[in-house]
């Protein structure tokens, strides 16, 4: 189980809602959200419907009728703006995919893959034939929502051309849409490590992590932590390898960035270890640098 918690670690953050107009909730989001897909509602000003937040839902009492309740929300507002957009396409067609998106969202949560499907798919038609239009405003909601399907159906086709779309978003807009390169790069890595596809999901774990180390040169509280995550996700696939020389080097320099940057709070940390067979579990005690083993678990 400590295996499977260590691998998952980045895929959490790789992949969470987008809640800001900023990309830092890719980033740093992940210890409050659950929800692996990308909410388009608030990357600019384009969408401003009311949407009752989802990273909240599950920790409140209540959680599920507040996801009916949302449920319901969304449904009417998908309603009034397919009969707004009638009328008024240009207007309301961007809140009917930013709806879709949002009830795809709720319903891959929920394990409704395959209504989650049908809703990401017309959402992704829709900013395809906006972003025709113009591309300059809805062409990054086409790789959201690429995203989104990529996520759901472990679709590396999805991923690709999301990827390829931000690739092309960042040579114009380099700051903004690089940590969304990195960040689609992790997921194809975790979908090509998951399917045995060991060369190409190296590559894009260091292609990430040349990315997540050059963005934390300059801002280090938003994006340093992508970095020992990258590390031992990229560790864990070498250990596997028996590249335990490439795989110690690895989890010592993630766990040194960890120890630096979480020596004010007590944290778990899961790395693998320089052997195939353990993987260790520190705490960190706070205000020091301490390491205290806590556990191992030897692998099967």
């Amino acid at each position: 189980m400590l295996l499977r918690l260590c691998t998952i670690v980045l895929p959490v953050l790789a992949s969470l809602p987008l809640n800001a107009a900023s990309v830092t909730g890719v980033i740093i989001a992940n210890e409050a959200v659950s929800s692996s897909a990308v909410n388009v509602a608030a990357v600019d000003q384009v969408h401003t419907t009311n949407r009752s937040g989802l990273t909240d839902l599950g920790s409140v009492g209540g959680a599920q009728n507040q996801m009916e309740e949302t449920r319901r929300e969304y449904e009417e507002s998908l309603k009034t703006y397919r009969q707004l957009a009638k009328k008024e396409p240009e207007t309301y067609l961007p809140q009917v995919a930013a709806t879709l998106n949002d009830l795809g969202i709720l319903d891959s949560d929920q394990n409704r893959i395959e209504k989650a499907r049908k809703e990401f798919e017309e959402a992704l038609q829709t900013y395809r034939e906006l972003a025709h239009k113009e591309p300059d405003i809805y062409l990054r909601y086409v790789a959201i929502t690429l995203n989104n399907l990529g996520i759901l159906e472990g679709a590396q086709n999805y991923l690709e051309e999301a990827l390829k779309i931000y690739r092309e978003l960042a040579q114009k807009e380099r700051e903004t849409y690089l940590p969304y390169v990195a960040t689609t790069l992790n997921n194809l890595a975790i979908l090509d490590s998951g399917k045995n596809r060991v060369n190409e999901a190296r590559k894009e774990y260091a292609e990430a992590l040349k990315i997540y180390r050059e963005l934390a040169q300059k801002q280090p509280g938003i994006y340093l932590p992508s970095v020992p995550m990258t590390l031992n996700n990229l560790g864990l696939l070498d250990n596997a390898q028996n590249r335990w020389g490439e795989a110690r080097k690895e989890a010592e320099e993630a766990l040194k960035i960890y120890v630096s940057w979480r020596r004010k709070s007590r944290r778990l940390i899961c790395l693998t270890s320089p052997r195939r067979s353990t993987i260790w579990v520190f705490w960190i005690a706070p205000g020091t640098d301490q390491r205290r083993r806590g556990w191992h678990l030897k692998r099967p």
